[in-house]
């Protein structure tokens, strides 16, 4: 898995680390940044629908990355990261579970 803590790098750059990922025969590749603006998240959705056949998990963390953390499952991701509650979460930006499955309800209505 590859995480950047400080942004997004370029799509080219996160395209070249998911290539590596899948020659070193990653089973699931996860690349995870850190939104700094909007189109960070827009950069690592685009990550998903790229590598559509590859089994890929991609969003990025903080409060400007939240946007990628719910759609990414609805692009293509086979999973993404939820707190259990309020206070529990493991990463900046981390919604709850409960908020993630009110949001995907609303969706499916």
């Amino acid at each position: 898995s590859f995480h950047d803590l400080e942004k997004t790098p370029p799509f080219a750059e996160l395209k070249g680390i998911v290539q590596t990922q899948i020659k070193a025969g990653a089973d699931i590749c996860k690349v995870v940044t850190t939104a700094r603006q909007f189109e960070d998240n827009l950069t690592v959705l685009q990550l998903v629908s790229e590598f559509s056949k590859q089994k890929m998990v991609s969003f990025a963390m903080g409060q400007e990355g939240q946007l990628s953390r719910v759609l990414s499952p609805l692009v293509g991701a086979d999973f993404t990261y939820a707190s259990i509650a309020v206070g529990k979460e493991s990463a900046p930006g981390q919604i709850t579970v409960k908020e993630m499955t009110k949001i995907y309800r609303m969706i499916k209505e």
